[in-house]
């Protein structure tokens, strides 16, 4: 977990401003614009990196007063400063195979499954179904007993718990907030949710609550780039490589999660060999099925100003949970 460390980088950006600009003008500070690192030939506008992202999915991008905000925005918008880029955002839903041609995007944001449409550059987040205890270090059932866990009715964490537990050990709660509030006041043992969504929902809450176990292998999010354009593929993976190194990303969790769990260690618990199962999930928490990807560009921005606000991400998790 990197709480700690989010904890130490926040004190010490707090004592540098508060520290003396002894020699310092009074004129503002501009930061230094950085040179781009990528012909136009390789870019749909000159100077300008065109990212394609899913604005129905909270926390990761999510409209707010007629802008897209997010952990994918924010990342963007370093990735776009680091290659020297201005951002423009395109809400492409869950179209990333055909994005590139029909929205005439450069990249997109938080792709997970391979297409030969596309290369996808290393993870710079991971996620899955994550059951969560009020327990930090809880013990993580691995078969149905007496006990209740709470998900968003009709998304993959429900069908995850009646695949692991059978539908006896299921409370439908109508979205992640509300299945957390089941857990704290005691009304289910745990919750299962999409991890971020998950460390978004207790991050805004409030709730002391903690990922103890998988009920899934997790998977990573990418950036995508259309399979021809070697060239920015080069260029994402230099720039991504920096924010990595650099602790960017981790800083941009931090924002939005309040710190980000690592939960490459968690153990992943096995389905059981036979369950009841329920019903399809029809709103994966993945958000694969709510958006349409025909919509138009939301958002344009220049990265020296692009920095979403976590506290304006107010939509329902549903629209990304399920």
């Amino acid at each position: 977990m990197k709480r700690a460390s989010i904890l130490v980088l926040s004190l010490v950006v707090a004592l540098c401003l508060a520290l003396p600009l002894a020699g310092c003008s009074s004129s503002s500070y501009t930061p230094q614009l950085k040179d781009q690192t990528v012909n136009n030939s390789a870019l749909n506008t000159a100077g300008t990196l065109r990212v394609g992202i899913n604005a129905s999915n909270a926390p990761y991008a999510t409209q707010s007063n007629g802008s897209i905000v997010g952990i994918d925005v924010d990342i963007a918008a370093a990735l776009a400063d680091e290659m020297g880029l201005k951002l423009e955002l395109v809400d492409v839903g869950t179209a990333t195979d055909t994005a590139f041609a029909r929205e005439n995007v450069d990249i997109v944001m938080g792709v997970e499954e391979a297409n030969s449409a596309y290369w996808m550059s290393e993870d710079y987040m991971n996620s899955g179904i994550a059951l969560f205890s009020l327990t930090e270090g809880a013990q993580a059932p691995t078969a149905a007993g007496s006990f209740k866990v709470a998900a968003q009715s009709s998304s993959m964490s429900a069908w995850e718990v009646t695949d692991h537990y059978g539908e006896s050990c299921l409370e439908n709660a109508g979205d992640p907030n509300a299945a957390f509030e089941m857990l704290s006041t005691g009304s289910v043992n745990y919750v299962a949710a999409e991890s971020t969504i998950g460390e978004y929902v207790i991050h805004t809450s409030g709730i002391d609550a903690y990922p103890i176990a998988l009920l899934q292998d997790a998977t990573p999010r990418t950036i995508a780039v259309a399979s021809a354009n070697q060239e920015l593929q080069q260029a994402v993976t230099s720039a991504l490589s920096t924010l990595v190194d650099g602790g960017v990303i981790e800083v941009i969790e931090g924002r939005w999660l309040g710190g980000h769990f690592d939960i490459a260690g968690l153990t992943v618990i096995p389905a059981a060999a036979s369950t009841e199962t329920s019903e399809d999930a029809s709103t994966d928490e993945s958000s694969t099925d709510t958006t349409d990807s025909s919509a138009d560009t939301t958002s344009t921005t220049s990265t020296s100003n692009n920095a979403s606000s976590s506290t304006d991400a107010t939509s329902d998790e549903s629209t990304s949970e399920g």
